[in-house]
């Protein structure tokens, strides 16, 4: 008798390809279902796991993007273009992967989606490679309001691995953190070596001349590479991927929350505002113009960046569309409405089903290292996280 997981394996990528096949939206390249699905089972007999096809590579990963319910950006999933990478089996070669990827994918500030794919998870092996990072792309913390605190952990471990930046700032990128068959590697400081690797934003405002003064800035280019993508089942655990930035997810959250950058009594400061009451709604009023500074010096720069505005006019169109072809999008609410202003976009007026596709999508995973422990056991039955063996 096939063991158990090796049967929800096969019944994965049985619907995986099912949606495939029968997908209006994209072409498929196979001949017999059937057929493939024979090949797939007697794969997974002898080695536990199968191998994609690329063009079922391909498909997959957009698939995945397309069924990842707190995206807002989703609708453009066709546009994905996929870098299989699955070879790569050295550090070298992974900086060297991410390197052309991010080249092509800032594509001199008219940004595209990328992602690259590396090597699947095979049963009982330690994975060929794993990126410990959250973003390619995110800023150290140095204690004492010194960087981004939500970095705090990695920049520590970091250091005592070995880490010595340059220098230390409010905007200090991080180095990499890359495991190889399971031996995690020294951090790799890719943007001390190729500081160009490395493109920012320096923020200002339209209207305040001082603004710029501050010396506030943010990196153009949203890189995620703690997630994995699943695709029919297998399990890939490092592909990092990248769409480009919604100018809330830098003024709203990142810059402006009291746990991150806290900016938001310096940027009152800026512009006079009334702080000795929250009546005063001088939050409010300071959110607005440090967002409208982001748009403003993404704009300026020549930078790819959305709207909360736009990007839900985008989405709504796009539910529209399918639900006219009988396809029901499914989301989560929580998510896919913006931290300001949510009632004067259209999504945060639509209910959803939050009912999560196993077979294809992004997952959270364990940090590595961390796969076997139980510190987080709320997570277990969570459906954006992968079950833990």
């Amino acid at each position: 008798m096939p063991k158990l997981d090796s049967v929800r394996l096969l019944k994965e990528a049985e619907a995986f390809l099912n949606v495939w096949v029968s997908d209006s939206r994209g072409r498929h390249n196979i001949s017999s279902l059937t057929d493939r699905l024979d090949a797939i089972a007697s794969e997974i007999q002898v080695s536990g796991t199968y191998t994609h096809t690329a063009e079922e590579l391909a498909y997959g990963a957009r698939l995945a993007w397309l069924n990842s319910n707190r995206c807002v950006g989703r609708h453009f999933w066709r546009t994905l273009q996929v870098r299989d990478a699955r070879d790569v089996r050295t550090a070298d070669e992974v900086v060297a992967q991410l390197d052309a990827h991010m080249a092509a994918a800032f594509n001199g500030g008219k940004i595209r989606s990328f992602i690259t794919v590396f090597a699947p998870r095979t049963p009982g092996e330690p994975d060929p490679i794993r990126i410990s990072n959250h973003q390619l792309i995110r800023y150290a913390h140095f204690g004492e309001g010194l960087g981004d605190p939500a970095t705090a952990d990695f920049t520590n471990r970091m250091l005592a691995n070995g880490w010595a930046p340059q220098e230390r700032t409010a905007f200090t990128p991080l180095p990499w953190e890359i495991q190889i068959a399971g031996e995690r590697q020294a951090p790799r400081d890719v943007f001390a070596e190729r500081p160009e690797r490395l493109v920012e934003v320096s923020l200002s405002h339209p209207e305040c001349d001082d603004f710029a003064a501050k010396g506030w800035k943010w990196y153009a280019l949203p890189l995620l590479s703690e997630l994995a993508l699943k695709v029919g089942g297998v399990v890939y655990p490092c592909a990092p991927f990248n769409g480009y930035y919604m100018g809330t997810e830098i003024g709203a959250r990142n810059l402006a929350d009291r746990d991150r950058y806290n900016l938001l009594p310096e940027v009152a400061e800026l512009f006079g505002l009334d702080t000795s009451s929250e009546r005063t709604l001088w939050r409010d009023r300071a959110l607005t113009e440090l967002n409208r500074a982001v748009l403003h010096s993404f704009d300026k720069a020549g930078i790819t960046i959305g709207d909360h505005h736009g990007l839900g006019e985008g989405f709504e169109q796009f539910c529209l569309a399918e639900e006219k072809a009988g396809r029901e999008v499914t989301g989560d609410w929580v998510w896919l409405n913006p931290p300001m202003s949510s009632p004067q976009t259209p999504q945060f007026h639509r209910e959803y089903r939050n009912d999560v596709a196993q077979h294809t999508n992004f997952f959270y995973q364990p940090a590595p290292g961390t796969e076997t422990t139980t510190a987080q056991p709320s997570l277990q039955n969570c459906p954006f996280h992968l079950p833990q063996s």
